[in-house]
C-alpha cells in the first residue's frame, strides 16, 4: 500500500464550498449530484465499470457542468488527531486500529484548521487517477471531513450538555458526541439493522454514563428509508430531533447511499 496525497487532494480545508457538481464515490458505485438531480451509477466490476460509468457521464453533459466537480470519498476508514500531533511521515500509523486497508488504496489527509483537527483517510488509488485524468480541475475530499464541520458548526444545545448526532448511511451510522462546543468522540460503525444501530448508539451513551436528561439525539436529515429507525430510538430516548434538508427527504438509497450530502451546495 502506497501513502501520499492524491492529485485532486487540496492541502487545507478550512472553506469548503459547494456549487455546480459532485460526484460521491461508493464501495459499489458513485452518485452523480447536481442542484437539480442525483443519479446513481453502479460499478459492480470495479475499475472498468468506474472508467466505462464517468466517461458515460461527462460525455452526456455539457463540458462546463464539471468546472468546479467536487470528488466527495465514503471510503474507510477514516480517523482524526488533533493538528498539534500529525505528523504524515506516520500516516499508516493513525490508521492502524481502524480496520483493514486494501492493497489498490492509498492514505491522505484533510486538515481542518479552524478546529484544529487532521482527518486521515483511505482512498481508492485508481479511481482517483481516472477522475485526476478526465476531470483535472476538480477537489476531492472526504465525507467525513464535512461531517466534522457539520458537527462543529451545530449550535449547542441550551438545555443539555451533550448532543449525539447520528449520520444514517446504507449499511452504515457514524456518531459524534458533541459536550457544549465540543467533540469528545466520533467513529464510524457497519450495521445491517435496527438491533445493531441501537447498539452502538446506546454503547456511547454507556461508555459517556450519560442520563437521559443530559444529551439530545440528533439526527442528520429525516429520510424515509429510515423510519424504522427513527422509531427504533424514539423507544428508549425522548429527546430526538432532525437536521432536516429538503434533498435528502426526496432521495432513496438507490441514487444516493448518503442521502444527507446528496446536493451541490452554495
Amino acid at each position: 500500500m502506497e501513502t501520499g496525497r492524491p492529485y485532486l487532494m487540496p492541502n487545507k480545508n478550512n472553506s469548503i464550498a459547494f456549487a455546480g457538481s459532485s460526484i460521491h464515490l461508493f464501495v459499489n458505485g458513485f452518485s452523480f449530484c447536481t442542484p437539480s438531480k442525483t443519479e446513481f451509477v453502479p460499478t459492480p466490476s470495479g475499475t472498468d465499470d468506474f472508467k466505462t460509468g464517468l466517461i458515460d457521464l461527462l460525455a452526456f453533459y455539457p463540458k462546463e457542468t464539471f468546472d468546479k466537480t467536487q470528488i466527495i470519498s465514503y471510503h474507510q476508514p477514516s480517523t482524526f488527531v488533533p493538528n498539534a500531533f500529525f505528523d504524515k511521515k506516520l500516516l499508516p500509523n493513525y490508521l492502524r486500529f481502524q480496520g483493514k486497508i486494501p492493497k489498490d488504496f492509498n492514505l491522505s489527509f484533510d486538515v481542518l484548521e479552524d478546529v484544529n483537527q487532521v482527518n486521515i483517510h483511505a482512498y481508492p488509488k485508481k479511481e482517483l487517477e481516472i477522475i485526476h485524468q478526465q476531470i483535472p480541475t476538480a477537489n476531492f475530499y472526504h465525507f467525513n471531513t464535512l461531517l466534522y464541520r457539520e458537527v462543529s458548526e451545530r449550535s449547542k444545545s441550551e438545555d443539555k450538555e451533550f448532543q449525539l448526532f447520528i449520520h444514517l448511511q446504507k449499511g452504515s451510522v457514524d456518531l459524534y458526541l458533541k459536550q457544549h462546543s465540543t467533540i469528545v468522540f466520533q467513529n464510524h460503525f457497519e450495521i445491517k439493522n435496527e438491533d445493531e444501530f441501537l447498539y452502538y448508539t446506546f454503547f456511547v451513551v454507556e461508555q459517556y454514563e450519560l442520563s437521559s436528561d443530559q444529551f439530545e439525539m440528533l439526527f442528520f436529515g429525516e429520510i424515509p428509508f429510515f423510519e424504522t429507525y427513527y422509531h427504533a430510538i424514539k423507544q428508549y430516548h425522548p429527546s430526538v430531533h432532525f437536521e432536516a434538508s429538503k434533498t435528502c427527504s426526496i432521495l432513496d438509497l438507490e441514487q444516493h447511499p448518503a442521502p444527507f450530502f446528496a446536493q451541490s451546495f452554495k
